[in-house]
Order: C-alpha cells, then sequence, then structure tokens
C-alpha cells in the first residue's frame, strides 16, 4: 500500500504555494520562549507528596507570514533520588497556513478529543478526565490538516506513525487516521465528533460544550474497541464551571466513569470531584484546589485524591 504521507505533505506545499506569489506582509521572525510550571502537593488515600507535575519550555515564531513552527520540551523526573531528570519533546512541528487551510508537519496533538486538544495550563482541573486521559492517541508524529471558517465549522484530520509521542519510527508499518469535525451549534455552544483507527483498534469520541459568560459546561463520551481481543472500553465525563468572581475565583464539579472492559462485569469506576481555581493573573498565574471521590464497583480502594497545585506560565 502506497503511503498518504507524501501525498499529504505535497498538498500542504500547493497550499503554502500562493502566498509565495503575493506580496508578504511584514513578520518578525523572532523567536519567542514559552513555558510553564505545575508544582504540586497531591495526596492520594494515606500517601502524600510534593512533586512538579509538569515542567515545560519552549520556542515558537515564525519563518515567513504563512510558515510557523513550536519546539517544545518537559523536564521529566523518573520518580526517585536516584534516578536523573530527563528532557522529552512534546510538541516539534512546523505549520503552514492558507487562508482557512492549515497544514501541520511533524510531533503534535493528534485531533481527537475538546479535553485532550485544550491546553493543560487552560483546563478547569489539575488533570483530565479518566476516559481522556486513556483513550485519546496523545500526541504522534505525522501530517494534519485543519479547514476552519472563522469557528462556524472546523474539520481535522491527519495521518500518523501510530507509535505514540517521541518515536520516529513506524514500527508495525501502520499508520493511525484521525478525524475530527466540529460546529458551533449556537452562540458559545459547540457540538463535536472525532474518531481513530489504525489496524485492530478503532477509538470514537462526541463532545459537547457551552461557554457563555459566567458559566462554562462540557461533556464527551468516549469508547474504544479492540476487534482481536473482542474487548471495548468505555468512558464518559460531565463538567461545569462558573465564575463565582469573573476573572477570580472560579468553582468546578465533574462526574466521571471509565469502563476498562465490557467483559468484565465489576470493574468501573465513578469519580465526583468538586474544585475551585483562584487567578492571580489569569491562567498565566493561579492556584488550583481538588477532591475527588472516587467509587468501584469491585473491591472498595482507599485512593481518594485531593490535589493544591499552582501555576505560572509565560
Amino acid at each position: 500500500m502506497a503511503s498518504p504521507v507524501p501525498s499529504l505533505l505535497a498538498l500542504a506545499g500547493a497550499l503554502a504555494t500562493p502566498a509565495l506569489a503575493q506580496s508578504p506582509a511584514p513578520v518578525t521572525t523572532t523567536p519567542r520562549l514559552t513555558g510553564y510550571v505545575q508544582a504540586r502537593f497531591q495526596s492520594i488515600g494515606d500517601s502524600a507528596v510534593f512533586f512538579l507535575r509538569r515542567v515545560r519550555l519552549g520556542a515558537q515564531g515564525n519563518l515567513a507570514p504563512w510558515a510557523s513552527y513550536r519546539v517544545q520540551g518537559e523536564l521529566r523526573s523518573g520518580g526517585t533520588g536516584a534516578t536523573a531528570a530527563t528532557v522529552a519533546a512534546t510538541d516539534l512541528y512546523l505549520a503552514l497556513t492558507h487562508r482557512f487551510w492549515t497544514a501541520t508537519i511533524g510531533q503534535s496533538k493528534t485531533p481527537l478529543s475538546a479535553e485532550f486538544l485544550r491546553p493543560s495550563t487552560a483546563l478547569e482541573l489539575p488533570e483530565r478526565s479518566m476516559a481522556v486521559d486513556s483513550l485519546s492517541p496523545n500526541r504522534d508524529v505525522g501530517v494534519k490538516l485543519e479547514w476552519n471558517t472563522a469557528g462556524v465549522v472546523a474539520l481535522q484530520g491527519g495521518v500518523f506513525n501510530g507509535d505514540g509521542v517521541n518515536h520516529a519510527a513506524n514500527r508495525d508499518k501502520r499508520f493511525l487516521y484521525v478525524g475530527r469535525a466540529v460546529v458551533r451549534a449556537a452562540k458559545g455552544a459547540y457540538l463535536g465528533v472525532s474518531a481513530a483507527a489504525k489496524p485492530d483498534t478503532t477509538t470514537w469520541d462526541a463532545e459537547a460544550w457551552v461557554e457563555r459568560g459566567r458559566v462554562a459546561v462540557r461533556g464527551e463520551l468516549l469508547a474504544r474497541r479492540r476487534s482481536l481481543a473482542d474487548v471495548t472500553t468505555l468512558g464518559w465525563y460531565a463538567l461545569g464551571a462558573y465564575g463565582v468572581v469573573p476573572k477570580r475565583l472560579q468553582l468546578v464539579g465533574r462526574v466521571q466513569q471509565f469502563d476498562p472492559d465490557d467483559r468484565v462485569g465489576a470493574n468501573r469506576i465513578t469519580g465526583y470531584t468538586g474544585a475551585a481555581q483562584y487567578f492571580f493573573s489569569g491562567d498565566d498565574l493561579k492556584l488550583q484546589l481538588e477532591y475527588t471521590v472516587f467509587e468501584e464497583q469491585g473491591p472498595a480502594v482507599d485512593n481518594n485524591r485531593v490535589i493544591v497545585q499552582m501555576q505560572a506560565r509565560w
């Protein structure tokens, strides 16, 4: 089977070609340094720890009016004092734009799930839901295209190696295909569907969210089917947030559920979260407090979670 990547690269080049024929607008090529730190205290059951949840540093900039790039790395710790911290790449890509089109080449987020695509610095809670964290394909190396008509309709599609983040090779020589469509149903209200497929595994996602004034509501339903193993994994969440004091204090609640194996009758997990965000300077400097109660269908586990997290972004 012929690889679809060369044809997509050719299309990306075709999208950029008309921009070359136009008189380019002035553009600065000076890189902009970015980054953020999330320092956390976390207590689960009878254990507690201070640690750095995320430390990411990056640079982004323009190469031309129609071409930009982004490079970002994450400082990761092995979790023990004897293990040295390492630096791993998260985003490494070139983006080419023309009118409503954007082509992204390199390592970037796969277009599945509204919560996954939202930056971790802009999340209402310190952690994503169990379903999104477990079922979204994460970052990958490949090519993706986006067509966006000023927020009314957005279409995204991509072809990726399917081996995950920081794997340059395609070990099984088969690709991961991902597609997503989002429409604005009303002012501040959006509906979307997405799917990801590779041999033996298909993942679906349905999403809806509303953001109006002080109120934000979001929900998703995800499912993954592994045909050879005859296993279906299901999960969903519903989140609501209300700005008690605009741009200063926000209260957040979430209900979520995750069933890792539909063949097993007593392994479903349900989580109930109450949280608050205090903004010192928007998402650039904020404090998050969260308490989550987990309920298991099977034997009870002492895994209720408390998180206190300070975030600084620049």
